[in-house]
């Protein structure tokens, strides 16, 4: 048998302590991913148990035990739909206070970004899911009957194109009415449309 040397002690002592730090570090690394994973239990059970998601799980249970069919919930997303247009459209034709075009161009400015968000109009996505189509396919398909064609069968692209040039028009009638007060010029109101 040969003797161990006193260097060759030391060595081995070396690799074993190697070898406890090696485990060491192993033994570390599973305990921050068992933290990891609880972490992302917890975010998980945070999105799911939250106010809203709560709420949102509770009023299609009623839908569901109420029976109301998919139809009558699609016509009331179309409702808020038109609702929400005609309302931007008469703000922007007949309001010429420059504070509710303001507030105009940052409602349109959200719609914009939730489409860029969720690649298609929140309530949009709803008709779609509701009543199978949207609105988007029925001006599209009137347009068509029309003769204009667009390049691109992309909803995303043509409503972020429409959302922009409505933005573009009342910034233009934003800039339009600063210039007539900067110049003093007045708009005739014969009928009272502009009060």
């Amino acid at each position: 048998m040969k003797s161990i040397t006193l260097k060759e002690k030391e060595e081995i002592k070396k690799e074993e302590i190697k070898k406890e730090e090696i485990k060491k570090e192993e033994i570390k690394k599973e305990e921050i991913k068992k933290e990891e994973i609880k972490k992302e239990e917890i975010k998980s059970n945070e999105i799911h148990n939250n106010k809203v998601r709560k709420t949102s799980n509770m009023i299609l249970n009623c839908i569901d035990k109420k029976g109301l069919n998919s139809a009558l919930i699609g016509g009331f997303y179309v409702l808020i739909h038109n609702l929400i247009i005609f309302l931007v459209g008469f703000v922007f034709i007949f309001n010429t206070s420059i504070v509710h075009l303001i507030i105009l161009l940052i409602v349109v400015s959200l719609d914009a970004v939730s489409i860029v968000f969720l690649h298609g109009c929140p309530l949009t996505n709803l008709e779609q899911k509701y009543l199978g189509i949207n609105m988007c396919e029925e001006r599209c398909n009137n347009i068509k009957k029309l003769g204009i064609f667009y390049k691109c069968d992309h909803e995303y692209e043509k409503q972020v194109e429409l959302l922009i040039n409505i933005w573009t028009l009342i910034a233009l009638k934003c800039l339009l009415l600063l210039g007539f007060k900067t110049f003093n010029l007045k708009l005739n109101n014969f009928n009272n449309i502009y009060t």
